[in-house]
């Protein structure tokens, strides 16, 4: 897919990781040796990805010593990242770019499946099913116009709306380039009222008036790793069942 690139956002200090999280971004730990960014960029490149932007911002040095000498990949740093949120590393990363884009969050890991609805020229948000993973994300979704269902808000608080949500925020939503242009234009709409907001609020503000497609995938193999509860969990639970469903071999 020539004509679709990747944004990850990497910028974040991970300050509820504690001690490892002022060592190490978050999209930098590692299971198995493999950092979760790295991870990612190879699975972006096997569906064909061939222009990667990762937008960093704590301990920034650490990404350049890993992809310094990797092409297709392109860092862009957020000097503001200390003082600003995510929707801020976003803005800095969509500066330039007038095509279609996957927007993914740095501190994921997901089996190969996850990537299957990332098609260039459409626009969804990627949506799994419960995970019981603890600081979850909650979608809700409403009828589109083409009758799929659309994105209509999220929330951590489950209760936030009286129907039953769709599912869970995976941390994948692709762009086409048209609505690229309306999320830019969202994303300033949002940082006029909140400088710190995360990325989150300006998909919000766009699905006020555009349907996003919401593509569920039931029982997929993943987890955000924010803590070392979570991280503990990706390590022994999530991680098996992603060598298992995409058949990686292991060194014994």
């Amino acid at each position: 897919m020539a004509d679709l690139s990747a944004l990850i956002l990497a910028a974040g200090r991970g300050v509820r990781m504690g001690p490892r999280g002022r060592l190490t971004p978050k999209g930098l730990l590692e299971i198995e040796g493999t950092p979760l960014v790295a991870r990612s960029v190879n699975l972006l490149r096997a569906r064909g990805i061939r222009h990667i932007r990762i937008v960093t911002g704590h301990l920034n040095d650490q990404y350049e010593a890993i992809f310094a000498a990797a092409s297709d990949v392109e860092l862009i740093h957020n000097p503001i990242y200390d003082t600003t949120g995510s929707l801020r590393s976003l803005v800095t990363g969509l500066d330039g770019v007038s095509g279609h884009v996957v927007v993914l969050e740095s501190d994921v890991i997901y089996e190969a499946r996850a990537l299957s609805p990332v098609v260039a020229g459409e626009t969804r948000l990627i949506v799994s099913g419960e995970t019981n993973a603890t600081d979850e994300v909650y979608v809700w979704s409403r009828p589109g116009a083409n009758g799929a269902p659309a994105f209509d808000t999220m929330s951590k608080d489950i209760n936030a709306q009286p129907a039953p949500h769709f599912g869970e925020l995976l941390g994948i939503t692709c762009f086409s380039a048209a609505q690229v242009l309306r999320l830019r234009a969202a994303a300033q709409t949002v940082l006029a009222e909140d400088r710190k907001a995360d990325y989150e609020s300006a998909v919000i503000e766009l699905a006020r008036d555009t349907d996003i497609e919401a593509v569920l995938l039931e029982d997929l193999a993943w987890t955000e790793i924010d803590d070392e509860t979570m991280f503990a969990r990706a390590i022994n639970t999530v991680w098996p069942q992603i060598v298992a469903r995409d058949g990686i071999k292991q060194s014994a």
